[in-house]
């Protein structure tokens, strides 16, 4: 019975754990799934945290985008560039820019009727009797970091006026981004020449060095130093340094073709997004990679086209395009190509102090705050080289610590420009040297060189030609001047045929012709806007001269204006125009809308007063001949030769509001003479017929 009961026991025992085991089993598959059940879960969890994570993520863009898009006055920058054969990249005249590096500023400023980042400049009569002060240099002169008002020119003049009144100082600013003093020597020439400046100042910044030199500039762009498109020197065989002219942009044998790690996606969403702006302008400023892989592709390329540039990168280890001038601050002994560019820029300190005394400026260089002072290495470069020539260096690093500032504080949180401190500091060191040198304004150097001859023609002389524009011949230019002058004058674009006095001297094209063709637009010459006054020059070939036809057409076509005269007249009443008004004193062959002179061997049409609408419809010139046999075969059945014409191809003059136009008759006997003008409908606006008699006087000169 006890057996019996503890075998029972025993049973009801393995019963009862069995079942314990099967409800834990069951319970451990509904609490701790395995197989798929845990992958689905493991998957559901994923998506929550992938969901909250991107979520996040672009809550925090849309704030962000929202926020800096609220705060930013604009995204992009622009920069108008426009490209000039004689002085290369500058901006177009009356054109919006913006520029941000979009952490600390947002700049919107306009460029003047000469394409640079300035007032409009002042006319050339108060420039020549103020004591103009002419600044030239690369962006920290074009300073599109501030507006145009904070600029330190803009504020020299205006302490100028309140602590040196009786200097009468007046500015004007010449700066482009990327270029050094060789580059520079064109902003001089072309505008800055014309202001007359008493002083002529070049801000020289660290990597001027560097832009100066053509094979480091060529890196620095990623482009062939042969083929960049600012002005530069070239070096030849004999060791001579003389200058060179842009290369029209855009060239394919222009670019240093590497490959490149440079990817758009970063471009494309800087572009749209200012949050990506933000962000992109944060890694940038933050961070900066050791080695820049394209540069040291770039140089070695260089290094193998070329054994002369092998020897002069020699030595060189390059690292970051950004850091490419940090030898000339830093490093004792310089490798080969940056002491090259120390040549460079030593050949360009002669170049612009030829200038000033020929022109008698005086010159002087303001090194900026990150140049150091004596003792550091960038400064003392700039002085070995600019105090052997007798240029002044003005110190702004030691002028801000004299008061008791840090050359830090001249500059933005995340950029290396001039803040509206460094403007200011800047100024004054300017003007602390005015003080000290006031015989720069009150005892001006006198020039070793006479202005160009149209220059002086036109301060003192009389044109050869008076019309829309005023035309002067120098002894080989043609000057055009006008006073007033708007934007609207200078859009049309220029001709001026040159007729040589023996057509073998013209090109092998335009023998057939008779006249070299130099058409051209007012930004593509020495072109000027001062005070509302345009000029611009235009330099003619070597050989001697006969004529001049000048003038300008719209972009349909039609004349503006037009002039002739020989290329002698230079002062008075030119040949031709005394020729023309001894015809208008006599009797006309046909009095009509234009009166109809016959002259020997031409037919001469004069108008007075007349205007640009009296000459926009074509001429027709019928010549009936006493005998039909001496027409050209296809002009026989029609009984008359001559032909249609338009008032500019011939020479055409307009003097004073007075339209004349000589028109050639054929050597052959000539009865009758049919001539008037139609519209472009073809209807008849005039006509006179005469018959041919006996002329009288001299032919057209």
């Amino acid at each position: 019975m006890e057996l019996n009961l503890l075998a029972a026991l025993v049973n009801s025992g393995h019963d009862l754990g069995a079942r314990d085991t099967m409800t834990a089993i069951k319970t451990r598959d509904v609490n701790h799934p395995t197989g798929r059940g845990r992958i689905r879960r493991a998957l559901r969890l994923i998506g929550w945290n992938a969901l909250f994570l991107f979520g996040g993520l672009a809550l925090i863009g849309v704030v962000g985008e929202t926020y800096w898009r609220l705060r930013a006055p604009f995204g992009e920058t622009f920069r108008p560039y426009a490209w000039s054969p004689n002085v290369g990249a500058i901006y177009k005249a009356h054109a919006d820019v913006r520029w941000t590096n979009h952490l600390d500023f947002w700049t919107e400023s306009r460029t003047n009727g000469l394409g640079f980042v300035d007032r409009e400049p002042i006319s050339l009569e108060r420039a020549a009797a103020s004591c103009h002060v002419a600044m030239i240099g690369d962006s920290y002169v074009e300073a599109l970091q501030v507006p145009i008002a904070e600029k330190f020119h803009v504020l020299l003049e205006e302490l100028a006026a309140e602590e040196l009144p009786h200097l009468d100082i007046t500015t004007s600013a010449f700066g482009m981004s990327g270029t050094g003093q060789v580059s520079q020597l064109a902003y001089y020439d072309e505008f800055a020449r014309y202001l007359r400046p008493a002083l002529l100042v070049l801000v020289f910044v660290s990597n001027d060095f560097m832009n100066n030199a053509p094979i480091l500039e060529g890196l620095h762009q990623g482009m062939d130093p042969d083929y960049l498109t600012n002005v530069f020197a070239t070096r030849g065989a004999d060791g001579t340094i003389t200058l060179r002219p842009p290369h029209p942009p855009h060239s394919q044998e222009s670019r240093l073709a590497v490959p490149s790690r440079h990817t758009r996606t970063a471009d494309h969403a800087t572009g749209v997004s200012s949050f990506a702006n933000w962000l992109d302008a944060k890694r940038r400023a933050s961070f900066a990679d050791d080695t820049d892989t394209e540069l040291v592709a770039q140089v070695a390329l260089l290094s193998q086209r070329s054994p002369g540039y092998a020897a002069l990168l020699d030595g060189w280890r390059p690292t970051t395009k950004e850091g490419m001038d940090d030898p000339f601050l830093y490093t004792q002994d310089l490798p080969p190509v940056y002491e090259d560019a120390l040549d460079f820029t030593a050949f360009a300190l002669d170049q612009f102090g030829e200038r000033a005394d020929r022109d008698g400026a005086a010159l002087v260089i303001l090194s900026i705050h990150h140049m150091g002072t004596r003792g550091h290495l960038g400064f003392d470069r700039l002085t070995a080289l600019a105090e052997p020539r007798g240029i002044p260096v003005i110190d702004q690093h030691d002028y801000i610590t004299r008061q008791g500032a840090k050359p830090r504080d001249a500059i933005w949180a995340h950029d290396g420009h001039w803040n509206a401190a460094g403007h200011q500091w800047a100024a004054e060191a300017l003007l602390e040297y005015l003080k000290e040198n006031q015989a720069t304004c009150t005892t001006r150097k006198r020039p070793t060189a006479p202005p160009p001859s149209w220059l002086t023609t036109i301060e003192s002389g009389e044109p050869a030609v008076r019309s829309v524009f005023d035309v002067y011949a120098g002894e080989n230019t043609v000057a055009y001047f006008k006073s007033p002058c708007s934007a609207a004058d200078v859009q049309a674009e220029f001709f001026l045929h040159v007729v040589p006095e023996d057509v073998e001297d013209l090109p092998a094209d335009r023998r057939r012709h008779g006249f070299d063709n130099m058409h051209f637009h007012y930004r593509n010459t020495a072109a000027l806007a001062f005070g509302g006054q345009c000029v611009a020059e235009r330099t003619l070939p070597d050989y001697p001269v006969a004529r001049i036809r000048t003038g300008q057409f719209t972009l349909e076509g039609d004349p503006v204006w037009m002039a002739a005269f020989p290329a002698g007249a230079v002062e008075g009443e030119p040949s031709r125009l005394t020729y023309y008004e001894s015809v208008a004193s006599g009797e006309p062959a046909a009095r009509s809308v234009f009166d109809v002179h016959l002259r020997e061997n031409a037919v001469i049409y004069l108008k007075s007063p007349c205007s640009v609408a009296d000459v926009q419809a074509e001429f027709f010139l019928h010549v009936v001949p006493e005998d039909v046999e001496d027409l050209p075969a296809d002009r026989r059945q029609h009984g008359f030769g001559g032909g249609h014409f338009r008032y500019a191809e011939y020479a055409a003059l307009d003097f004073g509001g007075r339209c004349i136009m000589a028109q050639p008759l054929p050597h052959y006997p000539v009865a009758r003479i049919r001539t008037g003008q139609f519209n472009p409908e073809g209807d008849l606006i005039w006509m006179a017929e005469f018959p041919v008699g006996a002329a009288e006087g001299e032919p057209p000169p």
